[in-house]
């Protein structure tokens, strides 16, 4: 499904496929962000497969990607935005850059280890 953000958003387009589209397209599902995102010149959220539900994969317009916190307030009135990253991108220089704690790090690290399930793209 894909809907046009509105003017205060910034992201409002979501596609939904879960692992079948990726696997549909023989990509993997940040491969398959990165494509769509060069591709159309907008910037996408991946689901990180983690289980802190505001922390995401930001795939920018060149395809770069890396870790990003959104906003719980703005995600619970139905709005995805980006704090910062909590990591550097290279499509993203604007985008501030502040890494969790070598604790937050480690917690994160553990909620993704092992055979992870692929969550759904939000694009």
């Amino acid at each position: 499904m894909l809907n046009p953000p509105d003017e205060d958003e910034e992201f409002g387009w979501i596609l939904t496929g879960d692992s079948k589209l990726a696997d549909a397209a023989g990509q993997g599902e940040r491969e398959l962000a990165a494509t769509l995102a060069r591709t159309f010149g907008v910037r996408a959220l991946v689901d990180d497969g983690g289980t802190y539900p505001d922390r995401w994969v930001l795939v920018s317009t060149d395809g770069s990607s890396g870790r990003v916190l959104t906003d719980e307030d703005a995600a619970a009135d139905g709005h995805l935005r980006v704090v910062h990253a909590l990591e550097p991108i290279s499509g993203e220089p604007q985008l501030a850059v502040v890494p969790p704690s070598e604790e937050g790090w480690g917690a994160w690290m553990r909620s993704v280890g092992g055979d992870r399930q692929v969550g759904v793209s939000r694009i």
